[in-house]
């Protein structure tokens, strides 16, 4: 189980990490908001683990972001002090699937991260309107602005690998890992691709919807 932990308090991200490690989890750290955006953005997890009260963007927001921006269904647990019903229900709200509070016995948030994996993800929305956009995932149709864009299978990828994590950048090795693998083209024919997309998206006096974010990649602005 790949576990992804947003928890701003040193004793106790160690704490969790290696009970479960133990268990035979892997466990990756973030102790703020933006580190664990990051994260999710760059590799898979089978589920997050996230506090509220925590630095910069907190954990409310963190999930929200997931599962509006991102189109992330990965299972959220709330690990937080906070108790009331008021708050149960605002962590709900925001996307969450399960939520627990402190103090809490390690061994029940391992069970519970076992039952949110065994689970699974949540069924993805198929349709994604992003401003001027609208993106159907199952049928591969692209729509801006009434006006329908034919793209060619690789271009079609690139775009909903963007649109999944707008308006977060994906970088350029991000891009490449998931659309070749380990048989990566020899010339820079992503720029090519990308450059293809760009031309298909948009007509003359409309704005760009790809922005390049030199020295890392690209994203998709919507």
């Amino acid at each position: 189980m790949r576990v992804l932990l947003l928890e701003d308090s040193l004793a106790l991200a160690g704490a969790v990490s290696d009970y479960l490690e133990v268990r035979g989890c892997a466990v990756e750290l973030a102790f703020h908001g933006q580190a664990f955006l990051d994260l999710a953005n760059a590799a898979e997890f089978d589920v997050y683990v996230l506090d509220v009260a925590v630095p910069g963007i907190d954990g409310l927001d963190v999930c929200e972001r997931l599962r509006t921006q991102m189109h992330d269904e990965t299972p959220v647990i709330f690990l937080t002090a906070r108790d009331t019903l008021q708050d149960k229900k605002a962590g709900f709200a925001r996307g969450a699937d399960d939520y627990l509070v402190k103090p809490f016995e390690m061994e029940e948030l391992f069970f519970r991260l076992q039952a949110l994996t065994a689970r699974g993800r949540r069924p993805l929305v198929s349709t994604q309107v992003l401003g001027e956009v609208m993106l159907d995932h199952g049928a591969g149709i692209v729509v801006r602005n009434g006006r329908r864009i034919r793209l060619h299978e690789l271009q079609l990828r690139i775009l909903k690998i963007l649109a999944a994590r707008s308006p977060l950048t994906v970088e350029r090795a991000v891009l490449e890992k998931e659309l070749w693998g380990d048989n990566m083209p020899d010339s820079d024919a992503l720029r090519t691709h990308i450059y293809r997309l760009r031309n298909a998206l948009t007509t003359p006096g409309e704005r760009e919807l790809i922005e390049t974010v030199h020295g890392k990649g690209w994203r998709f602005v919507g």
